[in-house]
This record gives structure tokens, C-alpha cells and sequence, in this order.
């Protein structure tokens, strides 16, 4: 079985490894694609510090080859997308349908090996069969979408609320789509990249912002009427755009805060929060549940994944994707790698 392991940051290498052997309850599944996304390059650039060496990726599609005893949902020859978050399954937060808050939690291509390999092994709690009408491509970007999912379900966003979504990377997009999608109106599309925002405009946004050519709070402040978004979702992981975020939303409002950023945001007016009762929505993950939907959502055509692949790769060529995915971020969405 061949495999890409990091060895050090920067340092990629594909290997031949002992092949894998399901145990019970589990599937073995040949992988067919996994796509790069941002946790994946910060683990790769050294950012996110790993055990290594360590095999990368966490977003994944395949067919299912092999199971063992305990198996009972699914046949051979399945295609499957993979939920990349291992839980216990038993501790308090997993009981309470709160698994992605799982006090023993673990993460593929984090804290431990991942998807970038020839054959993986997973319990089937975590394999979701995909129709044929689901290319390997879509399939393995169901679990970004599965946060997005998330997000917005922690949000409550209802019919013919205003949303704004700050950031128009592949996890923007989805957010924008998903907000059109529940009834919000206007969906305001705010990013910098010209291509990425026409993109936006044809999943459905209503206006688009270039935060390049104007100031996103005042431009989202006046499509909505002097009041601000009823949500604002920050989808790019700083703290000066989750500041605009909050500036942006009006009072009563929901901000959720999606990008994931290591820098703190210093000098939040708590008493203007207060005043304004506005509500800051740190989401994590996803549940099974939102897993599910997200298949769902795909399946029936509802949203639209293929648009969001930049660049196709095999799996040899992992370095020179990794680089492509590095180079020059505000141009990519995702970077997709098949066996």
C-alpha cells in the first residue's frame, strides 16, 4: 500500500506500507480522492505541530473493498464519504449528541495517520454511502460542507433574514449557498478574489463585495438599511474580519465566528455586545447528524461541490499540490489528489 507521509514540515514523501486489515465494526476502504484544505497546509507548513511522521488528509471518498464482523450497513463495492472525526462514543458530550465535542476526540491527518494512502481503515459509524449520482470529488468535500452544516444549524438562520458571509473560499462558498438555500434574503458575498465572488454570485448571492474596492461593514450596513446583518459569518480566520463581523451585524444579531484563527481578538467592547445584545457563535466540527444532512444536501442537487476543486493531483504528485495549496491561497479553493 503506498501512503504520503509528512516527515517534517514541508518534507512529504510517498511510501509503501504494511497494508491495513479491518477489525470488528470496521470497514476498509479504498480511497479515491481526499482534498486539501487549510488545517491540512498548517499541519504541512509546520503551524499545527503533529506527531511525526504523519499521514495527512481528512477529506475523503472511496469504495468500501472489506469489512469485518459487527459490519451490518454496508456491502463491497460501496462508495462511502468518511466522517474524519474519531470519537469514544461514551463520554458525557457523546451521550448527549455533542460528539464533536468529544472529551477524547481525535482528528485523520492530526493525531493520527490520515486519508493520503491507498486503503483506509474506519468504523462504519463513521462511513456514510454516497449515491451514484455523487462523483469521488463531491464526496470528499461533504465534510467541509458537514461544518458549514453545522454552523448554521447553531445559528438558527430562518427565512428572509439578512446574512452576510466574510470570506469567499471554498467554506464561504458553501456558507453562502447553504444561506440562500434556507430562505435568508439578502445573502451579501464579501471577498476580495474577482473570480471567487462571480462564483458567489452564481450560487445565489444577492450583492457581492469586493473588500478590496470598499469597506465591507459600511457596504453591508447600507444593503440592509442603515441596520447591519441579521447574521454575519466570518469564513476566513482572522481577528480583524472577525471584528468587522461583529461591526457588521445589527443589534439582536448572530456572528458566527467559522474561520479558525491561533491570534486573539484583543479589546472586544463587552458593554457594546451587552447594549446591543449581539450573539458570538464559536462552532466546531460536526455531528453525525450534520454529516448526514450535508450527504443530503448533495444528493438531492441542493448544493453544488464540483466548482470548488482549483486543481487535481495524484496521489504521487502530493508535494507539488501541497506547494500549489501554499503558493498562493487567495487563488485556490480546494485541491483535490486521486488514486
Amino acid at each position: 500500500m503506498r501512503q504520503v507521509i509528512l516527515e517534517s514540515p514541508r518534507e512529504l514523501q510517498v511510501v509503501d506500507a504494511i497494508d491495513v486489515t479491518p477489525a470488528v465494526g470496521e470497514l476498509l476502504v479504498e480511497v479515491k480522492t481526499t482534498a486539501i484544505c487549510g488545517t491540512d497546509v498548517h499541519i504541512y507548513d509546520g503551524g499545527t505541530l503533529v506527531d511525526y511522521p504523519r499521514v495527512l488528509g481528512h477529506e475523503v471518498s472511496g469504495v468500501v473493498q472489506d469489512f469485518s464482523d459487527g459490519v451490518t450497513q454496508f456491502n463491497l463495492g460501496d462508495s462511502v464519504a468518511v466522517n474524519p472525526n474519531l470519537i469514544c462514543g461514551n463520554c458525557e458530550r457523546c451521550i448527549l449528541g455533542k460528539e464533536n465535542l468529544c472529551e477524547s476526540g481525535r482528528l485523520l491527518g492530526r493525531e493520527i495517520d490520515g486519508t493520503l494512502r491507498e486503503f483506509l481503515v474506519v468504523p462504519q459509524i463513521n462511513a456514510f454511502r454516497l449515491p451514484p449520482a455523487v462523483t469521488f470529488i463531491s464526496g470528499a468535500l461533504i465534510q467541509p460542507l458537514s461544518t458549514v452544516v453545522h454552523a448554521q444549524r447553531l445559528a438558527d438562520i430562518r427565512s428572509h433574514e439578512s446574512v452576510a458571509v466574510l470570506g469567499q473560499g471554498a467554506t464561504g462558498l458553501m456558507h453562502t449557498q447553504l444561506a440562500k438555500l434556507s430562505g435568508a434574503s439578502p445573502v451579501i458575498a464579501v471577498g476580495r478574489t474577482p473570480a471567487k465572488l462571480e462564483l458567489a454570485e452564481s450560487m445565489g448571492a444577492d450583492h457581492v463585495v469586493n473588500a478590496a474596492d470598499v469597506d465591507p461593514v459600511y457596504e453591508t450596513l447600507r444593503l440592509t438599511d442603515g441596520q447591519g446583518a441579521d447574521v454575519v459569518i466570518e469564513a476566513i480566520g482572522k481577528p480583524e474580519t472577525l471584528r468587522q463581523a461583529i461591526d457588521a451585524v445589527k443589534p439582536g444579531g448572530r456572528v458566527i465566528a467559522f474561520g479558525i484563527s491561533p491570534d486573539p481578538l484583543l479589546a472586544l467592547d463587552l458593554y457594546r455586545m451587552y447594549m446591543a445584545e449581539r450573539t458570538l457563535i464559536f462552532p466546531r466540527a460536526m455531528t453525525r447528524a450534520d454529516f448526514h444532512r450535508a450527504v443530503s444536501l448533495v444528493a438531492s442537487g441542493k448544493i453544488d461541490l464540483g466548482p470548488m476543486v482549483s486543481a487535481d493531483y495524484a496521489l504521487e504528485d502530493a508535494a507539488a499540490a501541497f506547494r500549489f495549496a501554499e503558493e498562493d491561497p487567495s487563488k485556490v479553493l480546494r485541491v483535490a489528489l486521486h488514486l
